[in-house]
């Protein structure tokens, strides 16, 4: 149901009764009596929101209005991923998305893993500015024995106390490992998942024991991990957590009861991504709770003051995303008539071109390999802009070197290549090599590499080490993780995108020429 235009005193009390379910509230006998003297609390959660703008004033006009409406106590909360993941976030490291989460107003913030996507000093300097408090209970400076933000914060809602806990999933280390160390090697913080049961443990029971009636943990771990715990596992381990505003796995999930380690349910939601719903915690004044998800688009309350802090922001990034960084004649495809992403499936000339920028960032790199599925987007003819950029390559993965042997290359590409004639979504676009797909046969032949100096190309030695330039999605997820555990020989806070931007202004001088309009023959699928 859509929120009706109707005078602010209607809106007021509307928005009020669908949030709580109900106007009035029942004493101790079940008897009807005014919300005014026992009001629920309401805490408005998002996760996920990766620089997507338009929920802020949302966000901040529901709490607002039920605060006006004088039925519930109600904040805002937010469990990560704010920082990066659109033009917003790329151009500013984060601090624009920062001026608007300003003008909200949090009551609790807790770090997701994109936060550290500009390097582990730029979360310390970007954070200052938010004003509003951020928990975090596993987040330390390398070798320190208490974390760098707090773990919890209490915040009074008329005579109850609601505890807000923040905790990081401790795959952030591994999957944004650039941002824990100095451009030496040198380790600079540090995110421990042994003990981490433990270390959340003492935070309940120490923030029970200071009068916290509701215990609310604000987690970037999600449902489900490969690599890491789980906020699943997280209740399963503990005792004392009353609810799990979660993030993440960018699930959309209205509420699940999980059981704990004393096996009483907790209760467990998470919002999705890019503000696709508003989270709704309702703790009545009974002490029941319970969780829901608003779609944002329908939601009609709008914060005029945070609604101006976006605009501000949106000039600025328009300004920024404007500049010209290269000029084309002609397009470069992503996708056919049927948005069929072309690079999961072939050899493409934006494969072509990205994998080119991977191989000219490392002077030392043999290849480079970028997956498929991560080019669904092309690039216009005519200028190129750094919004067409942004557009290209929303997330920024950093730039890694990493060592690679011949046979497990070999192996990768076939991995990678099994599905065809089908979605191949890591299929491997590559520069500085050649190869032969057998569909059939599910196998590759005639590897050749390109020695840089002589401009030849000769057979790959399954024997030898190859310098591989790619982004650090391959540390996680990426090439079916068979590249996981190769040897890093160096890694930058540059981004995938900043690879592309250097190589479309510097080595090409700001024109893309006839090189890329068409495929450069180095893929070949035959059908055998």
């Amino acid at each position: 149901m859509r929120y009706l235009v109707m005078n602010l005193q209607a809106t007021m009390l509307f928005v009020a009764c669908m949030l709580l379910g109900s106007c009035s509230d029942k004493d101790n006998n079940g008897n009807e009596q005014s919300a005014g003297s026992n009001k629920s609390i309401v805490i408005l959660f998002e996760s996920d929101s990766h620089c997507e703008l338009s929920g802020y004033p949302k966000l901040a006009g529901l709490r607002d209005a039920i605060n006006r409406s004088d039925t519930a106590w109600a904040g805002v909360v937010c469990c990560g991923d704010f920082m990066q993941g659109g033009a917003a976030g790329s151009i500013s490291q984060g601090a624009y998305v920062i001026d608007v989460m300003k003008s909200v107003g949090y009551d609790a913030v807790t770090l997701g893993n994109h936060e550290f996507e500009y390097g582990g000093p730029n979360v310390m300097t970007q954070l200052q500015q938010l004003g509003a408090p951020i928990v975090c209970a596993n987040f330390f400076m390398h070798g320190a024995s208490a974390p760098v933000y707090p773990a919890y914060t209490i915040h009074q809602y008329g005579g109850k106390r609601v505890a807000f806990i923040g905790v990081l999933t401790p795959e952030t280390i591994v999957t944004q490992k650039f941002a824990f160390y100095d451009s030496e090697g040198k380790q600079l913080y540090d995110l421990p998942g042994e003990g981490l049961m433990d270390l959340v443990q003492q935070t309940i029971d120490k923030v029970r024991s200071q009068g916290a009636d509701y215990v609310v943990v604000l987690s970037h771990m999600g449902e489900r991990s490969n690599m890491a715990l789980t906020s699943h596992d997280l209740i399963k381990g503990t005792r004392g957590i009353d609810a799990v505003l979660d993030g993440h796995t960018h699930s959309s999930i209205a509420h699940e009861w999980v059981e704990n380690l004393d096996g009483k349910p907790v209760l467990v939601a998470q919002t999705g991504n890019k503000f696709k719903h508003i989270g709704k915690l309702v703790i009545q004044s009974n002490g029941e709770l319970s969780t829901s998800l608003l779609p944002t688009e329908e939601i009609m309350e709008v914060s005029a003051s945070v609604t101006q802090a976006v605009e501000k922001v949106q000039a600025k990034v328009q300004e920024l995303a404007s500049v010209v960084v290269c000029h084309s004649d002609y397009a470069l495809i992503a996708q056919d008539a049927n948005k069929t992403t072309l690079s999961t499936l072939q050899e493409t000339t934006i494969g072509d071109l990205t994998a080119d920028a991977f191989l000219h960032f490392y002077d030392e790199a043999n290849i480079a390999i970028h997956t498929g599925s991560s080019l669904s987007v092309g690039l216009p003819a005519g200028d190129i802009k750094k919004q067409d950029l942004m557009n290209m390559v929303p997330f920024e993965d950093q730039m890694y070197l990493i060592e690679v042997k011949g046979e497990l290359l070999v192996n990768t590409l076939a991995g990678c290549t099994q599905n065809l004639p089908g979605f191949c979504g890591h299929f491997p676009q590559c520069s500085g090599i050649k190869y032969t797909v057998h569909q059939k046969s599910h196998t590759v032949t005639d590897v050749m590499v390109l020695d840089r100096e002589s401009g030849n190309y000769q057979p790959l030695n399954m024997e030898k080490n190859y310098k591989v330039s790619l982004g650090v999605f391959y540390s996680s997820l990426g090439f079916l993780g068979m590249l996981k555990d190769c040897k890093v020989i160096a890694f930058e806070s540059r981004t995938t995108r900043d690879a592309i931007e250097q190589y479309l202004t510097k080595d090409l001088k700001g024109q893309l020429g006839e090189a890329y309009r068409q495929p450069q023959g180095r893929i070949t699928i035959v059908d055998d």
